[in-house]
């Protein structure tokens, strides 16, 4: 009895061992300078127990297991530490600060955890730790410094990124995704840039995928994929605020800008709360406000001469001159009324036509430049057993932006809001989320000016024989008959059909513009009224665990797009559009030759309701370590998109010239519908195109349009030289096939006769996307180099280059970027011993270069831009003092056609608890 009382206890005592609980907890602190690490995961080893640092570096969990325990202490930009604990209680460990070279680890570029030297494609990284340090006040900005990327900036809120050439405002080829969340706008297909998505101090990394990425992620990967995600609340904990004030617009007159200087505004507030071993929180808001950067390039897009000069122009950005008639109709009129005007009217009637254009308006006073961007994020985290977590997150951005495409678009009030479901585990996660959108008031900027020139005075009134081109005409003549010059008869005509006009800015310029912008579309006006919705559910689970032979990664994606702008856009006149895609994805990987040879695969395959056939792609991929951290790297991708779902259901035809006789100068929108959606095919009206020779026409001969592809080989090769030199070098060629360019066509309603074509009184000027017959060719290398240079000092410097043949010159295919392309950077994250003060500095260089937009086309001029800051941290108030600006020389530079020139902000930041 009594030996088995005691096996009893013995064996109550083992089982109470085997489930003890010890609370552990601690605080971890730099080696070098003595302050608290936050932000740091501590690990109990082979238990799932664990924790983070919070923002006075104090970590403390339960852990359900026996001690002894080791502890392994790891952060970036530390050296991984462990130690062993016997007993509860209190421990302090202390971390030594390393190099980060070569230790980096991303996601994106298999979906699965790896070391971004040992990745099979071409990858860029930043974290938390780089935006702190960067000298630009908005991280989204970063971007433009990295290998190989091109940007287009239309709006100090509206930036565009892109990898390997093809650059264009609203890039539908372009993937973003943040926490796991597509966040493209679902009617348009291009992401907004920083306009929804993570604010500035919640941003844990950023991962961009250069080139083709459709395998892993799905349609619209062609021109690379940005992978955003956010700080996770269990291990950024704490309030954190930072205050940016600045001011830009620095020098009136300098780049054409007619703006003096203007106040900067950025402010920004986190707050991460664990609240326990089980559940954490976060609230994120950001509101920027500034004066805008503005177009005003006065180059005259109708040929030579200025709007002093000729009586047609039309500049770049100059809003409603598109409207251009041929006035000799009305000299002859006058002619006929008044036979002794024929010695200055048969000399003007000796041209076959005399084109004249409405005065335009230029954006400064017509579109407001007032850019505001407010954003808000709140995320639930709750761990329902060890590694098993929900999350539930929502995400709200709106403001104003201007961007462009056919023409500037001001997005007065546009709205997009995420709102997110995910159940997450450590080999499989199930997510849900819905995104929507709200165009809000929205100013198409050439029309809108256009039909606002009708509505002060019509070009013509067919009832009185009156209007602004008539009184043209009389003013002429009138000038002509007084002894003045061509040239100033046409600069006093056109006062004389200028009385009466509202000055931009004023009130009745902004009731007539407001009250045109605010009519849909559909109804004869500007506005869209897109509220379009995307739902999507996804799943990916990690087989490895089971598969013996392999790493395999699969999942499965449903997206639902719900088009719904009340026949603004797509024609859904009678109801919103459904348009549906299903997705499969799978990707291999197998280590080799004593794992130095590790090779992989993906396959995907994909439908849209709108195409009859399902589109697969594909990735091979092999990463060969030649010797200790130098690996060589080869990728075959397969990429293709669909068409966006404007380019799917229509193509939006515009009318800026239109005038017919007896009628008035007219805007004019339609669709060309296509499938179930189609009243008429576009075979049943005559249409040309206009080749590069615009005395030539071409007939158009239209088709349905298909999905786009790419096939891309690269070649690369990484490695870390003495722990301090990362190198990384690479080669691409791609071959796209099914190319989605543009071109512009003619209508002549009515007539088939050719020469109807070339008077630009009968014919209406459409846009009309196609796929072109040719394949195209795309190539390219790059180069990166950083160096560790000790005591926190790092130097970097990339190269890379883009080029195209086999061009398509049929098409306006928006391969705009320069053939090649220098940034170099060179900072220090903590000088002195105690760390205090820090500086980073950058520069980039790009050459001249052409391009092309829907509504411009022209040379981009050099540029040179440098931006630095400096900063002073104050620990005992956990607080960091920046100084700094971007383009500190104030040169103004362009990033694209008909763009606005961006010049100088010169800012200071003051940041509390951001770590």
């Amino acid at each position: 009895m009594y030996k088995l009382m005691l096996l009893f206890t013995i064996a109550m005592l083992s089982a109470w061992s085997l489930h003890a609980q010890h609370v552990l907890s601690g605080k971890v602190r730099n080696s070098q300078t003595g302050e608290t690490v936050p932000a740091v995961s501590v690990k109990a080893r082979n238990t799932p127990y664990g924790d983070y640092t919070n923002d006075q570096g104090n970590f403390r969990f339960t852990l359900r297991a026996p001690l002894p325990v080791t502890l392994v202490f790891s952060s970036v930009g530390y050296a991984t530490k462990e130690v062993t604990v016997s007993s509860a209680g209190a421990i302090t460990v202390s971390l030594d600060p390393s190099s980060i070279l070569g230790t980096e680890v991303v996601v994106s570029a298999s979906r699965n955890i790896q070391r971004k030297i040992e990745s099979p494609v071409t990858i860029e990284r930043i974290d938390n730790k780089d935006v702190i340090n960067s000298p630009q006040p908005s991280y989204y900005s970063m971007l433009q410094g990295l290998k190989g990327v091109d940007i287009t900036t239309s709006s100090l809120t509206f930036t565009t990124i892109t990898t390997r050439g093809f650059n264009t405002s609203g890039n539908t080829n372009f993937t973003q995704v943040v926490d796991g969340m597509d966040n493209q706008a679902p009617g348009l297909n291009f992401p907004l840039g920083a306009a929804i998505g993570l604010t500035e101090l919640d941003v844990d990394n950023l991962e961009l995928l250069s080139g083709a990425s459709s395998a892993l992620y799905g349609s619209r990967g062609l021109n690379g994929t940005l992978v955003m995600t956010g700080k996770d609340p269990f291990k950024y904990q704490g309030v954190s605020f930072q205050i940016t004030q600045g001011v830009n617009h620095v020098r009136k007159g300098r780049g054409n800008d007619p703006m003096g200087a203007s106040p900067y505004y950025d402010w920004t507030l986190r707050w991460g709360q664990k609240v326990n071993d089980r559940l954490a929180f976060k609230i994120n808001a950001q509101y920027t406000r500034a004066k805008d950067w503005l177009a005003a390039d006065t180059s005259n897009t109708n040929g030579p001469g200025s709007k002093y000069t000729d009586p047609n122009y039309n500049g770049v950005n100059s809003y409603g001159s598109k409207t251009s008639v041929d006035i000799n109709p009305f000299l002859e009129a006058i002619k006929a009324m008044d036979p002794s005007t024929a010695p200055i009217v048969d000399p003007l009637l000796a041209n076959p036509a005399n084109y004249v254009s409405r005065t335009g308006y230029p954006e400064y006073g017509y579109l407001s430049n007032d850019a505001k961007m407010l954003k808000f994020n709140a995320e639930v985290r709750y761990n329902i057993k060890p590694g098993l977590q929900a999350i539930v997150s929502g995400t709200y951005g709106g403001g104003t932006a201007v961007y462009s495409n056919d023409t500037r678009y001001a997005l007065d009030g546009f709205k997009l809001a995420q709102y997110r479901a995910e159940l997450r585990a450590e080999h499989w996660f199930v997510r849900a989320y819905t995104t929507r959108e709200n165009s809000g008031n929205t100013i198409i900027a050439s029309p809108t000016a256009q039909l606002l020139n009708e509505a002060w005075k019509p070009s013509y009134d067919g009832n009185t024989g009156d209007g602004w081109y008539p009184q043209y005409t009389v003013g002429l003549i009138t000038a002509l008959a007084g002894g003045q010059s061509l040239t100033d008869a046409h600069l006093s005509a056109r006062a004389v059909a200028d009385q009466g006009r509202p000055l931009a800015g004023s009130d009745h310029f902004n009731r007539l513009r407001d009250s045109i912008s605010g009519i849909p579309t559909s109804k004869g006006g500007t506005l869209f009224l897109d509220r379009s919705k995307l739902y999507n559910a996804e799943f990916q689970y990690n087989f490895t665990r089971f598969v013996q032979f392999a790493e395999v990664i699969a999942g499965l994606n449903y997206r639902m797009y719900n088009l719904d702008s009340k026949g603004t856009l797509f024609p859904d006149h009678d109801g919103a559009i459904h348009v549906a895609e299903y997705s499969a994805f799978a990707h291999f990987s197998k280590k080799l030759i004593h794992n130095k040879l590790k090779l992989g695969a993906a396959f995907r395959l994909d439908k849209n309701t709108l195409f009859e056939k399902p589109r697969t792609t594909s990735r091979l991929s092999a990463v060969l370590e030649t010797m200790k951290e130098h690996f060589l790297r080869f990728s075959y991708q397969n990429a293709y998109s669909f068409p966006s779902n404007i380019q799917s259901l229509q193509s939006t035809l515009v009318d800026y010239n239109s005038y017919a006789s007896g009628g008035s100068a007219r805007l004019l929108y339609g669709e060309y519908q296509f499938d179930k959606y189609q009243p008429y095919t576009l075979e049943s009206v005559n249409k040309y195109r206009q080749t590069e020779d615009a005395s030539v026409l071409e007939k158009f001969e239209p088709k349905d349009i298909k999905p786009q592809s790419v096939d891309a080989f690269e070649l690369g090769y990484s490695a870390l030289v003495a722990k301090c030199v990362l190198i990384d070098v690479l080669g691409y060629y791609s071959t796209w096939k099914n190319f989605i360019g543009y071109v512009n066509v003619a209508h002549t309603p009515g007539s088939t006769d050719v020469e109807d074509f070339k008077d630009r009184s009968k014919y209406i000027a459409y846009n009309i996307a196609f796929n072109g017959a040719q394949k195209v060719n795309t190539y390219g290398y790059a180069a990166s180099v950083s160096v560790d240079l000790s005591r926190n000092f790092l130097a970097k410097v990339n190269f890379s280059s883009d080029f195209l043949k086999n061009r398509n010159n049929s098409q306006i295919n928006n391969f705009n970027t320069p053939n090649w392309k220098v940034n170099m950077e060179f900072g220090n994250t903590g000088l002195g011993k105690k760390q205090l003060f820090s500086f980073n500095t950058s520069l980039r260089y790009r050459p001249s270069y052409f391009y092309s937009i829907g509504f411009a086309s022209g040379t981009i001029d050099a540029n040179v831009v440098l931006d630095a800051q400096v900063s002073y941290k104050l620990p005992k108030v956990k607080s960091r003092i920046k100084l700094g600006g971007t383009n500190l020389t104030n040169k103004y530079y362009y990033t694209g056609f008909g763009s606005p020139g961006i010049g100088g902000v010169y800012y200071i930041t003051y940041a509390y608890n951001v770590f």
